[in-house]
């Protein structure tokens, strides 16, 4: 009887702790580039033409002048996508809320942060 409650503690514990912020219904929806910066410079860069669109577990995206369609995962706050035909890539979610959304990305070692808000 000992061991099961341990077990079932030990449970529960890993269960408690799991990191599942219900990111991966909330980024459901299409998303517009508001903003974008990038750390080592003092301007912005054009987030006129980027957007997003997640719908179930695929996504596409507007990079400026280049279209990308693949599929994508949350993992806590991590976004996974791949681009068909290319490797996985990851951002941080650093913040979601119902109507804006803001990505912390780490291009060449340096940081990257694009606000977006819901469409």
């Amino acid at each position: 009887m000992k061991y099961l409650n341990i077990f079932t503690l030990g449970l529960l514990l890993l269960v408690g702790c799991a990191k599942d912020l219900g990111y991966q219904q909330a980024i459901q929806g299409t998303w517009q580039a508001v903003k974008w910066t990038v750390e080592s410079q003092v301007e912005t860069r054009d987030a006129a033409n980027v957007n997003f669109t997640f719908s179930n577990n695929d996504y596409k995206a507007k990079l400026g002048k280049r279209d990308e369609a693949g599929i994508f995962r949350v993992d806590g706050d991590k976004l996974y996508t791949q681009a068909e035909g290319q490797q996985e890539i990851m951002v941080k979610i650093e913040k979601l809320t119902a109507d804006s959304m803001v990505f912390e990305m780490n291009r060449g070692g340096t940081k990257e942060v694009m606000t977006l808000v819901k469409q």
